[in-house]
């Protein structure tokens, strides 16, 4: 056998039999290109999406585009397969048989996956946001946004993974979504002998003293001359009054490191000014003390009631 007919044979071996719709050799090479196409055609979409598609969701959208392009090419790869090729004209001819059936068995799955495309397109939080899951339940940063669940970073640093599905139905507050105001509630107890007056002054400065507070006063509030910072007296407690002030920052996370300098702030000011914050009070009987004084007032009751008979 010369070169010739041995690259004949090579090329042709395998061709037309139940197995290969084309030769063993031209199989191999052509299915090698259709992944080498599919690899570098998807950097391409990769490198487009990503300096023409400038949103929060760039990460689902380009898991998107790798699964649409090797699906392609595996489409193509089997195609090159005789069973295989019978196989997906069978599956193309009863499609929605087949979509049916996939979709049964997958509810979940499939479930968990439009969600998250939900969550892509009318974008109740995005990565990086911070939220509330269900008044408070989870609470973390969003890390990630996947095609079957949502990665949240707790402040305990560990990782959540929740279904799609679940958090697309789950009541949710955007902590981060306030706009650079963010609210935070500074609340604070004094006993009522304390001068009110006073302690509501203290409080106000020491808020306007820090770097990170942020004046909330819509333009119309300042033209009116309204305060700054709003104390309010909420309610008599057990202990004192309780006091209320809402304080914004730019974010949750300086607003809580905030909250916290104001208070230690406020604590000295208050300590200056003899101004007590309060706690509660108990009373403790105990049970030997409490047994010998009912027999003492027992003992008297009845040597008062023998002293009135005489």
């Amino acid at each position: 056998m010369n070169f010739n007919e041995f690259i004949d044979t090579i090329t042709t071996w395998g061709s037309n039999t139940d197995f290969l719709k084309y030769s063993l050799f031209t199989t191999i090479t052509t299915a090698l290109t259709l992944l080498i196409a599919a690899r570098i055609v998807n950097h391409i979409f990769a490198r487009m999406i990503q300096k023409h598609y400038r949103r929060d969701n760039l990460k689902f959208v380009l898991r998107l585009k790798t699964i649409a392009v090797y699906i392609i090419a595996l489409y193509a790869v089997l195609d090159l397969f005789q069973p295989f090729q019978t196989l997906l004209k069978t599956l193309l001819a009863s499609g929605g048989v087949i979509a049916v059936v996939i979709g049964l068995a997958a509810q979940e799955a499939a479930g968990n996956f439009i969600n998250g495309l939900m969550i892509v397109m009318f974008k109740p939080f995005k990565i990086g946001d911070l939220i509330k899951i269900n008044n408070g339940e989870l609470i973390g940063t969003v890390e990630d946004i996947s095609l079957r669940h949502t990665v949240i970073k707790t402040f305990e640093n560990t990782k959540i993974i929740v279904p799609n599905s679940v958090i697309d139905k789950a009541v949710l507050e955007n902590v981060t979504a306030v706009n650079n105001h963010k609210g935070n509630f500074l609340e604070l107890e004094i006993s009522y002998e304390s001068d009110l007056e006073k302690a509501m002054q203290i409080i106000s400065e020491e808020v306007k003293k820090h770097p990170d507070y942020l004046d909330g006063r819509t333009a119309e509030e300042k033209k009116q001359n309204q305060p700054e910072v709003v104390i309010r007296l909420v309610d008599f407690a057990e202990s004192g009054l309780k006091l209320k002030a809402t304080v914004y920052s730019e974010n949750n996370a300086q607003g809580y490191a905030m909250l916290s300098d104001i208070r230690i702030a406020i604590k000295k000011r208050f300590d200056e000014a003899g101004i007590e914050i309060p706690y509660p009070h108990r009373s403790v009987i105990l049970k030997q003390e409490h047994d010998k004084k009912n027999s003492v007032d027992k003992q008297n009751n009845k040597d008062e009631s023998e002293a009135s008979h005489k």
